[in-house]
C-alpha cells in the first residue's frame, strides 16, 4: 500500500516537539512495510504557503502511484481536498481544528470530502461526523518508561527532596492555561511549577518522570499525548474536562478531573501527590501505545480500499 501524507506540523532541528506524533505514524506505517511519502510545509508565518502546498500535493499525485492519501490536521486536509486526489483521503483532526471557530468551519467542509479521523469523542459531535473513527495518536511506551524519579531529578539538576507539578505544554503557548496552572500551584506550600519549555524527546522523558504530577490547565484540547505519556511514566496527571482527559484518566489512582478552578485543582494536586505512582497508570497508556494505534489506522485504510 502507498500513502501520501500531507501535514503542515512535523518535527524540525529548532522544534522538535512540533508534530512529533505525524512523524511517529509515518514511521511507523513505514514499519508494517506500507510505502509513505510526504509533503510537509509549515503556514503559520506565511499563510500563502497553504496555495503552494496545493500545488505540491498535486503534482505528487499525478502519476497515480499512491493509494491512500492521508492528511493531518483540518488545514491540511484542505490543501489535499483542493489537489482533488482520485484515491481515498483521510484527514485525521487534531482538536484545535475543531475547537476554534474558525477551523472548524474549515474542517466541516474537509470532514465531508474526506474519510475523517478525531482524536476523541468531541470531535464527532462538533464536525457532525458520528460514524468518525475515533483514533488519537499512539504513545510511544518504548521511549516513555518508568526512571526512578531521583535518578531522573539528578540528570536534570532538580532537587531530589522538592515536590515539582508539571504544565502539561508551554508557558509561552496562551491554550496551555499557566495562568491557572500558576494559582493553583501557588495554593500547594513548597510546591513548584516547572513547564515543558526547552527540553528535547528524551529531557522530556526525565521530565515526566521527575515530576510528581502532571496538570492540564488547558483552555480546550483534542487528546493530549503528553497526558498519556505521563501516564506511561507512571505520573498521574490532574486536569480541567478538556478534550478526551476525562475519559482516559477515570479511575485512575491520583488522577481527576476537576472543574477550572485553583482551588479544586489544587486540592487534587495535593491527592496526586499523596497517592504517588501506580502500574495501573502505565496499563491504561499502553492501550494507545503507537502499535497498537496504528494498526487501527491501517485497518481504516483497508476499509476504504
Amino acid at each position: 500500500m502507498r500513502v501520501l501524507i500531507v501535514t503542515n506540523m512535523y518535527p524540525t532541528p529548532a522544534e522538535p516537539a512540533f508534530g512529533s506524533f505525524v512523524k511517529d505514524q509515518s514511521d511507523d506505517l513505514r514499519g508494517l512495510g506500507l510505502e509513505v511519502e510526504q509533503v510537509v510545509f509549515d503556514g503559520r508565518a506565511r499563510r500563502r504557503e497553504y496555495g503552494r502546498a496545493v500545488g505540491v500535493v498535486r503534482s505528487a499525485l499525478r502519476g497515480g502511484r499512491f493509494d491512500i492519501v492521508h492528511a493531518h490536521y483540518g488545514l491540511s486536509g484542505a490543501v489535499a481536498a483542493l489537489a482533488r486526489p482520485s484515491v481515498p483521503l483521510v484527514t485525521t483532526f487534531h482538536g484545535d481544528d475543531y475547537e476554534v471557530a474558525w477551523q472548524r468551519l474549515i474542517s466541516t467542509i474537509v470532514a465531508r470530502r474526506s474519510s475523517a479521523i478525531v482524536v476523541s469523542e468531541r470531535g464527532r459531535r462538533l464536525l457532525f461526523k458520528r460514524h468518525a473513527a475515533v483514533i488519537p495518536m499512539g504513545v510511544d511506551t518504548e521511549l516513555f518508561t518508568p526512571v526512578e524519579q531521583a535518578v531522573a531529578r539528578r540528570r536534570l539538576g532538580w532537587d531530589e527532596a522538592g515536590q515539582y507539578a508539571m504544565l502539561a505544554g508551554a508557558r509561552g503557548v496562551p491554550v496551555k492555561g499557566a495562568p491557572l496552572f500558576d494559582a493553583a500551584v501557588a495554593r500547594v506550600p513548597e510546591l513548584k511549577g516547572v513547564t515543558l519549555e526547552g527540553y528535547s524527546r528524551a529531557e522530556v522523558v526525565l521530565a515526566l518522570n521527575a515530576a510528581d504530577v502532571l496538570v492540564l490547565a488547558s483552555l480546550h484540547e483534542g487528546s493530549p499525548v503528553t497526558v498519556r505519556e505521563s501516564l506511561a511514566c507512571t505520573t498521574p496527571v490532574v486536569a480541567v474536562p478538556v478534550g478526551d482527559a476525562p475519559s482516559v484518566l477515570a479511575g485512575l489512582p491520583g488522577c481527576a478531573v476537576v472543574p477550572r478552578d485553583p482551588d479544586a485543582l489544587a486540592n487534587a494536586i495535593r491527592a496526586a501527590l499523596d497517592a504517588g505512582r501506580d502500574s495501573s497508570l502505565r496499563q491504561r497508556a499502553e492501550e494507545t501505545s503507537r502499535d497498537a494505534v496504528i494498526r487501527r489506522v491501517v485497518g481504516v485504510y483497508e476499509g476504504l480500499l
